[in-house]
């Protein structure tokens, strides 16, 4: 994925954007027991996937096959 911040997408309409947490993501987030400054958003044609907000690239993995994400 890469060091830089942004979005990708991948098969099906998904797509992962690294978001700062302020506002209403960081609502989100922590009602999805996510917390820091910065998280990993999935979606899938628009709609969370999993949990929605993820605090790493090893967590996400777990949920996405990574090789599949293209830069946008």
């Amino acid at each position: 994925m890469g060091e830089g911040r942004g979005s990708w997408t991948g098969p099906g309409g998904l797509r992962v954007t690294a978001v700062r947490l302020t506002g209403s993501h960081a609502v989100w987030a922590d009602f999805a027991g996510v917390r820091g400054a910065t998280a990993l958003l999935v979606t899938r044609d628009g709609v969370p996937v999993g949990r929605g907000y993820y605090p790493s690239v090893d967590d996400l993995a777990e949920i996405v096959d990574l090789a599949e994400l293209r830069s946008e």
